[in-house]
């Protein structure tokens, strides 16, 4: 996934803190070797390597996990968000160095492509394939949030219960000391480089936001985000951004992505299934800053 990483541990005493955070640095190393499309030996690299071929490969327990949340997530949002985009998103990526827009046509094959279930397990379901070639894994949605989960939870598990996690922007966090005070983190504005004077408190949650303030491609006079709308295989075009605090980093991830692309009175709909989810949408437009959802983040007087 190739993004920053931090820790921070809130504890009085560090006799084998070292070592613990080796430790979790090394978990999410070997969860970066399971999940990322940028390490052509990754289980997810060798899954889409045979994809349309027929043949199952096997996985461990944290792709079986993210599978299943993303498979959710797909149900959840209509198919807004689905993880089998891995095809438009090289395109994708290719258009922002090149600056040339892809193919409209094959962008459309491709999107049609994966609006079907595409995964199949084996019959112990230790192993997976991709039924078509035109669908690709990638978890850019998901994954970050995922990673800052797993190893927060093991850091608990190993004795350190007050730590927060920031993989790539993505944070998950406990809590910050036995009185039960919570980290606070600001927002970053949509569309600028800025940072929101108002602080978020979060407390065995996660927080992640999605929008197109660092990646986006301008092609013939019109801004292309690296967030995709896989019905249509097109970056989306809107200056919307997002952010979900939710329970899991996984959810949070997902869910700030979704709502980037997502109509607003489905992802109403759709937030009525996630009652600890908090959301905030906003967007730039004609130079203002407009809150276009707003359920449970800001304070409203």
């Amino acid at each position: 996934m190739g993004s920053p990483f931090r820790i921070i541990v809130s504890c009085q005493d560090s006799v084998g803190l070292s070592q613990t955070i080796l430790k979790a640095q090394s978990l999410a190393q070997d969860l970066e070797m399971q999940l990322s499309d940028y390490q052509a030996s990754s289980d997810l690299s060798q899954v889409n390597q045979r994809a349309g071929s027929g043949h199952f490969y096997p996985i461990q327990e944290p792709f079986k996990a993210i599978l299943k949340e993303s498979l959710w997530a797909k149900q959840q949002s209509g198919g807004d968000l689905t993880i089998f985009i891995g095809k438009l998103v090289a395109a994708w990526r290719i258009a922002r160095k090149t600056q040339i827009l892809p193919d409209p046509a094959i962008l459309q094959t491709w999107a049609k492509a994966i609006q079907s279930s595409c995964l199949e397990f084996n019959a112990d379901s230790s192993a997976i394939r991709l039924t078509s070639s035109d669908c690709q894994l990638d978890v850019g949605s998901i994954g970050k949030g995922f990673v800052a989960q797993r190893v927060l939870d093991y850091l608990v598990k190993s004795g350190y219960p007050y730590a927060l996690v920031d993989a790539g922007g993505k944070i998950s966090a406990s809590q910050v000391n036995p009185q039960g005070d919570a980290w606070k983190v600001a927002l970053e504005l949509p569309n600028s480089k800025k940072i929101s004077t108002d602080l978020i408190e979060i407390k065995n949650q996660s927080i992640a936001s999605s929008g197109k303030t660092y990646q986006q491609v301008e092609i013939a006079g019109k801004n292309y985000s690296h967030v995709i709308n896989p019905k249509t295989g097109i970056g989306l075009e809107h200056a919307r951004s997002a952010t979900a605090i939710a329970p899991d980093g996984a959810r949070a991830d997902w869910i700030a992505t979704a709502a980037t692309i997502m109509e607003l009175d489905e992802l109403q709909v759709m937030l009525k299934s996630f009652p600890q989810v908090q959301l905030l949408v906003w967007e730039y437009q004609k130079g203002e800053l407009e809150i276009l959802l707003n359920h449970g983040i800001l304070k409203v007087d």
